[in-house]
Parts: structure tokens; C-alpha cells; sequence
């Protein structure tokens, strides 16, 4: 969804390079099959489990007691079992929430929604506002904080916001969801924003507040495992309140993110077949959001160091202009680098880049192999490249020394 659209709005101004494309239209069914399609090619076949030995049911599993499920039919037991049932949209008890639709729903709709609204200023959120943004929808985005993506420091998250406002996007932050009304196809938010009440009627309205685990979906809370905030409670071995039923990926309540989930798999199931052999480390963890220009961060944000009372460097450095950004068209940016303030080793990166979730990754091993500012922004750099800004960015000569108060 997130590659179409920015292809769509890259068409759009093919004009500007050379290319005459004649009127762009989007074709939605196109989208929605090319994602369906990729969606099974993505899934791994049963056979290459089974080849191994594994045996397969497909169905709905759910615990019938704290060591058997009933699965397609099945009854299976198991010594050690790992619980990795992902989660589900939020839906909170809203008045009206049957109008909407949830993050399952928005990426298969039948029909192209000419007007969206979508309810949260979180990852979600803001990768459908991008997209249906590029691909032409009005969209606008409604969230309770004052400003969107939380987790980031407030200058980086800003600096996307008006990104995709030059794009149309609309955000009413700081704003109390209070109910919808209306019908099918013309539903209307109504909110509570600086103490008025504002409504904003849309084709669809997406719930985007997140994901959350069930434990209901397959039972684990009749057999008494612990529930926390995202997901079952484990501890450093991934185990939950019973000791031989593991949890993995978003059933674990870490981070929701796909690549710890496959991490957090591997390590369940090593210590459920040889007895709790390694711990989870979630030291380094670089994620990306799929906006366009993407943002990415890994490691310390600036307000988590101070109120971590480290002494720190900091590097901000705005890329418009730069010759990469020029010569594509895809001009702009925004990279802000985190620095302990005695060893100059890097502690933190944020970035908004056309190529974040490449560079973000670069970003990560330099926090894990402890390089320090003096050894990255030595690195020769390939011109023009992504890549450049972020390597002069680390030398000394933009850094601002600062200091938790």
C-alpha cells in the first residue's frame, strides 16, 4: 500500500523529469490484488515444516487445559508449548464503533474511500494517512496527544506532521474521541478538541489505536497466565506465569514489532526444547514507520537520555537541500543523533529519510559495537547518497552539548 502510493504520487510528477504520462488515474482493485498476491506468496508452505518433522493443524486453537489445545478438530498435548497468537485492533467501547472499520479492514476495502479519517497519531495511523494521502484520498488523522508518534522526540515527530500536511493531511490533535454517528459510508467523528465539540464526517473511519493481544481468542486466560499491558507477562526467558508455556512476538507484550517477533520465536523455542538457555536482549532494536519519507529510530531518544540523567551531545541536522534529495525529487529530511557526553559513543538516532529503514540499521550496529563519533564521521560516504548526510552528521562539528536539568 505504502510502495503504491508513493509510486502514484511519483507518477504524478514524472512531468518534471522528463517523462509525459498523460492523465494519472489509480486503479484501487489492482492495489488490493497485487496485496492479496503478495500476502500468500509471503506465507511460508506447511511442507517446508513438515519436511522438518513439524506437524500442522490450521484452525483456531484454544487451551483445553494448562497442557492440551483443541485445534481443527484435535486434541493435542504438549510438554512445553509457545503461544505466539499475535493480537488484535483496539476497539474501544465507543457509541457508534460498528460504523468503524479497524487496521485489519483499511488495506482490503472493496471501493477507494475518496475521504478517511483515521482515529490515532501512532505508527498505524500515520503509514494509512501516507499512504491514502499519496494515492488521493483527503485523509485526516484525530489523536488525544498533542502530538503524534509519542515515542519520538517532539521536534522529529513534528517535523513528519508537516510533512504530510504540505500533502493534505489534516491532524486535530489533543482532541477527545467522544462517539460516531451516521451511517455506512458517511460516518461522522465527533470529538472534543480545546473544550469545543468538533465533528469530521468521512466515506470511512478507521480505529488506529493500536493492537493489543487476546487472551480470550485461544484461552490462556481460563488456564491463569498473567496479562500485561500489550500481551501475556514472561520474563527474561520469554516464560509466562507457567513455567512450560512460553509466548513470542506480539502474545509476549515486548514490542510489535516483526522482526522481534521472529527473534522472540527462536528464543522460546530454544528454551522450551533445552531448558532455558538463553535470555532475550532488547539492548539494540532499530524500527522503521512506513511513511513517506519513512522515520526510523534506534536506541535513546534525547528525552529518554535526559531523564535518564546522561550527560549527552546532541546533532540535529535538517536535509533539504541535499544533492541526493535534489537529483531525485524526493528532496527533504530530517536526522537528529544522540551522543554520550564523555565518550561521544552514539547512544541514539532518529531519522525522517527516503531511505530510513536502510540507514536505520547502520545506525544500530554503530550503538552496538560502541563506535563513537570521531570513528563514523571518518568513513568515506558514496555522493550522492542517503547515507552521506548521516555520516557527516555524526562528526563533531555539529554536535550541541547538553545537559539533564
Amino acid at each position: 500500500m505504502v510502495r503504491s502510493g508513493r509510486i502514484h504520487r511519483l507518477v504524478q510528477g514524472a512531468g518534471a523529469f522528463g517523462t509525459r504520462t498523460g492523465p494519472v488515474t489509480l486503479d484501487w482493485d489492482t492495489i488490493v490484488r497485487r496485496q492479496h498476491a503478495i500476502v500468500r506468496e509471503l506465507q511460508p508452505p506447511a511442507a517446508a515444516f513438515e519436511k522438518l518433522g513439524a506437524k500442522i493443524y490450521r484452525g483456531e486453537a484454544r487451551f483445553v487445559d494448562a497442557h492440551a489445545v483443541q485445534a481443527d478438530g484435535h486434541g493435542i498435548e504438549g510438554t512445553k508449548i509457545v503461544v505466539a497468537a499475535g493480537s488484535e485492533p483496539v476497539v474501544p467501547p465507543l457509541p457508534g464503533r460498528e460504523l468503524a472499520i479497524t487496521s485489519d479492514d483499511v488495506l482490503f476495502l472493496p471501493h477507494f474511500p475518496e475521504s478517511l479519517v483515521l482515529v490515532g497519531g501512532g505508527v498505524i495511523g500515520l503509514e494509512m494517512a501516507g499512504a491514502f494521502g499519496d494515492l488521493g484520498a483527503r485523509v485526516t488523522v484525530i489523536a488525544r496527544e498533542t502530538e503524534i508518534l509519542p515515542t519520538l522526540d517532539t521536534d522529529v515527530a513534528a517535523y513528519i506532521r508537516k510533512v504530510l500536511e504540505g500533502r493534505g493531511v489534516t491532524f486535530h490533535l489533543g482532541a477527545t474521541l467522544e462517539r460516531l454517528s451516521g451511517r455506512r459510508g458517511a460516518v461522522t467523528v465527533h470529538v472534543t478538541k480545546d473544550g469545543a465539540p468538533l465533528a469530521v464526517t468521512a466515506q470511512q473511519v478507521c480505529l488506529a489505536l493500536g493492537r493489543r493481544y487476546n487472551p480470550r481468542r485461544v484461552g490462556t486466560d481460563a488456564i491463569g497466565l498473567e496479562t500485561g499491558r500489550l500481551g501475556l507477562r514472561v520474563d527474561a526467558y520469554l516464560r509466562t506465569a507457567l513455567s512450560h508455556v512460553y509466548a513470542a512476538g506480539d502474545a509476549a507484550g515486548n514490542a510489535q514489532l516483526t522482526p522481534v517477533a521472529a527473534y522472540e520465536g527462536k528464543v522460546a523455542a530454544l528454551n522450551a526444547l533445552r531448558g532455558d538457555v538463553q535470555t532475550v536482549d532488547y539492548t539494540v532494536v532499530p524500527q522503521t514507520i512506513f511513511t513517506t519519507p519513512e522515520v526510523a529510530r534506534v536506541g535513546l531518544t534525547h528525552a529518554e537520555a535526559l531523564r535518564r540523567g546522561v550527560r549527552c551531545h546532541v546533532a540535529s541536522h535538517d536535509m533539504v537541500g541535499a544533492s541526493n534529495g535534489r537529483a531525485t525529487g524526493e528532496d527533504g529530511g530530517y536526522l537528529k543523533l544522540v551522543f554520550d557526553g564523555t565518550t561521544e559513543k552514539v547512544l541514539g538516532v532518529q531519522m525522517v529519510s527516503w531511505a530510513a529503514a536502510e540507514l536505520v540499521q547502520l545506525a544500530a550496529l554503530a550503538i552496538r559495537t560502541g563506535a563513537d563519533a570521531q570513528l563514523l564521521s571518518s568513513q568515506l560516504s558514496i555522493h550522492p547518497s542517503h547515507g552521506e548526510r548521516l555520516i557527516r552528521t555524526f562528526a563533531h562539528d555539529y554536535h550541541e552539548v547538553c545537559a539533564p536539568d
